[in-house]
């Protein structure tokens, strides 16, 4: 990442956790142990590279700022400062030994000056001998050291861990920071639009775009309900011979049935004129926008709330295509009422 851009992408993800980082640094507050959780992509490894550059910046700026361009700074940014020192899973998992390694890095005196500082990433993918190896090392902290470990699944974390640590939990992306986010990864933005009110993992919406599933996906589905709002009975046949085959396995069901309650939400926000720009089916915005002209308060909210009860029956042990079958049906008297 550059060595300007940490600051950017918390100032778009996470700005009030880097203003109360500012702070904390400023006031000299910084505890030695810190686990950063939330969501991938939700900035945990940008605050915790934007903290190693304010701790060693050489020219902090007068708003508390690293400048990014000295020597330290270009150095955390390249992963070449020898007093961070990084641990990341080895295959799935950290092993006692790299926790080993850190920990004889760490009894050592800093290269550069009187302040060390380690990161661990994927923290709950530490074997229990490493977590425990980690825990004493924690428990029992040597000189001006601080600790970030960052996670994307802290209920994975071990309890003790997680008592020894200052949690700080990262909120969820809202929709536009989602977007850039995506997009900074290579994600086309009509495609990160709809990824985006499916996941905030960067990880997963490119999982979901695999093969163009998500665009088949939501093509689909758009077929499907054209013909679902106008009662047409093909609408019905199209659950077997379009959908089902699409649905794949159990992940990629649910999926398609969030896809189904995000039409249907796109539907009411454009009915009450709400904001548009979180739009799921933004491609789609016209046509939606002339279905809702025709469509009652009452006849939305019935359709909307169908929409929302069908991941339920699928949990209940309803098999996919009879959740989507049963749905088309219900869906059929509501929008023909102004067909």
């Amino acid at each position: 990442m550059a060595t300007d851009s940490f600051a950017q992408t918390l100032t778009a993800k996470q700005p009030r956790l880097l203003a109360a980082f500012k702070h904390i640094i400023a006031q000299n507050h910084l505890a030695h142990a810190y686990l950063f959780a939330g969501m991938e992509g939700a900035g945990q490894p940008e605050l915790a590279h934007w903290i190693a550059q304010r701790l060693f910046c050489l020219h902090v700026t007068d708003d508390g700022e690293p400048d990014g361009t000295c020597e330290e700074c270009v150095r955390i940014a390249n992963g070449s400062h020898p007093d961070i020192v990084t641990v990341a899973p080895e295959g799935q998992r950290i092993h006692v030994d790299q926790v080993r390694y850190l920990k004889a890095e760490f009894s050592k005196s800093a290269v550069e000056g009187n302040r060390k500082l380690f990161i661990i990433s994927d923290a709950e993918k530490m074997t229990a001998s490493a977590a425990n190896s980690l825990l004493k090392f924690i428990e029992e902290p040597s000189g001006n050291v601080t600790a970030l470990l960052l996670t994307t699944n802290k209920q994975l974390m071990l309890p003790t861990i997680i008592s020894r640590t200052q949690v700080i939990e990262f909120p969820p992306l809202n929709a536009q920071a989602l977007q850039q986010t995506f997009e900074q990864a290579g994600i086309a933005p009509n495609q990160a639009q709809m990824a985006r009110s499916l996941t905030s993992s960067v990880t997963q919406a490119q999982a979901l775009l695999e093969d163009d599933w998500l665009p088949q996906a939501s093509q689909a589905l758009w077929r499907w309900f054209e013909q679902a709002v106008k009662g047409d009975s093909r609408s019905f046949a199209a659950v077997q011979v379009n959908l089902v085959g699409l649905a794949k396995d159990a992940d990629h069901q649910l999926v398609m049935l969030d896809l189904i309650a995000a039409l249907f939400q796109d539907l009411l926000q454009l009915h009450f004129q709400v904001a548009t720009t979180a739009l799921t089916f933004g491609q789609y915005q016209q046509e939606l926008t002339a279905l809702t002209t025709r469509l009652s308060d009452d006849q939305l909210i019935a359709a909307t709330e169908l929409a929302l009860t069908a991941k339920r029956q699928l949990a209940s042990n309803i098999s996919f295509q009879n959740v989507l079958e049963g749905l088309t049906l219900k869906l059929w008297p509501i929008f023909q009422t102004n067909a």
